[in-house]
């Protein structure tokens, strides 16, 4: 499993709602070198996002991106890593005369808070006509950073504040419960926090183990109820069977997490949503076998020969 479970929650959340307005890959290779976008963005053509559905985002996905959101404020290091990524790909895109005025790609930074002095440094401003923490670099460099609590507390930056941290992710992760039951962002976003949960307390050593209990149990309760009541309503038992098999899945997934990152370190994100996405008797079936693993190659061969499992 992954050694940075935040990494993996904000890359899945961007990823549910950006698919349907076009192409995202999670840890795009950068060409010719030995580096990973966490997430780039190329929009469909004749797709219009949603505003009131994304909020600030659909403006952010208008042309093609690349996303680099961070966990605790990044160092000028960090942020210059991100630009570098950024110019290899404009490069290699220029090399393969395949780019334009209007498909240059954006560099979104992503960070919960950054300092006044790091901000003048990088000679950043605030962004014409756009909401407060919203940064640009210099024109050539195609680079905008985002100080998630510096945001407006409005639903238009529901979606960026629940990459924040502390009460600015607790407040968000209240607003995301408090969403229509049937709105498929709550249902999604829940389930992604729930499985950060998961991962997190499967790994006590992580310094977010102690941060993920304050805003996450409640998202996590809140979920199962909502399956449970969701049974009783329809005059059932299925709701609470339903959240058993929860449980049980979610108790299988600790043990494979768990056994996970002690064995092996970083898991590949294609990875990590494979395993995800397995039915309760495939996880525990992986539990067992891992056992015998002796290398990410024995994983990958498992779930390619598991793939299409039986269903429940």
């Amino acid at each position: 499993m992954t050694r940075h479970p935040f990494d993996q929650l904000a890359k899945q959340l961007l990823e549910q709602l950006l698919t349907p307005c076009g192409k995202v890959e999670i840890s795009k290779e950068v060409p010719g070198e030995p580096r990973f976008i966490d997430l780039y963005f190329s929009p469909e053509a004749n797709v219009t996002p949603n505003q009131a559905t994304l909020g600030i985002l659909a403006a952010m996905v208008q042309s093609p991106g690349l996303f680099e959101p961070f966990r605790n404020p990044p160092t000028l290091e960090e942020i210059e890593s991100c630009l570098l990524k950024r110019l290899w790909l404009v490069s290699d895109l220029r090399r393969r005369q395949a780019l334009s005025a209007t498909n240059a790609p954006v560099l979104w930074i992503i960070a919960p808070t950054l300092s006044q002095n790091l901000l003048t440094r990088l000679g950043a401003v605030k962004k014409e006509n756009w909401l407060e923490g919203v940064y640009e670099l210099a024109p050539a460099f195609q680079t905008v950073v985002i100080v998630v609590h510096q945001l407006p507390k409005t639903p238009e930056t529901l979606w960026l504040r629940l990459l924040g941290k502390g009460s600015v992710q607790q407040q968000a992760v209240a607003e995301v419960i408090a969403l229509p039951e049937g709105d498929t962002r709550r249902t999604e976003a829940l389930r992604l926090l729930s499985v950060w949960k998961i991962i997190v307390e499967a790994n006590p050593e992580l310094p977010e183990g102690e941060e993920v209990t304050m805003p996450l149990p409640q998202a996590f309760i809140e979920w199962e109820q909502q399956v449970e009541e969701r049974g009783k309503k329809e005059g059932k038992k299925e709701g609470r069977k339903e959240g058993r098999k929860e449980g049980r899945k979610a108790e299988a997934q600790s043990l494979v997490w768990r056994q996970l990152s002690r064995r092996f370190g970083d898991i590949p994100s294609s990875v990590q949503t494979q395993i995800e996405e397995l039915e309760i008797e495939e996880t525990e079936a992986l539990a067992e076998a891992l056992l015998d693993f002796t290398s990410i190659d024995d994983l990958q061969r498992w779930l390619q020969q598991n793939e299409g499992g039986t269903e429940e």
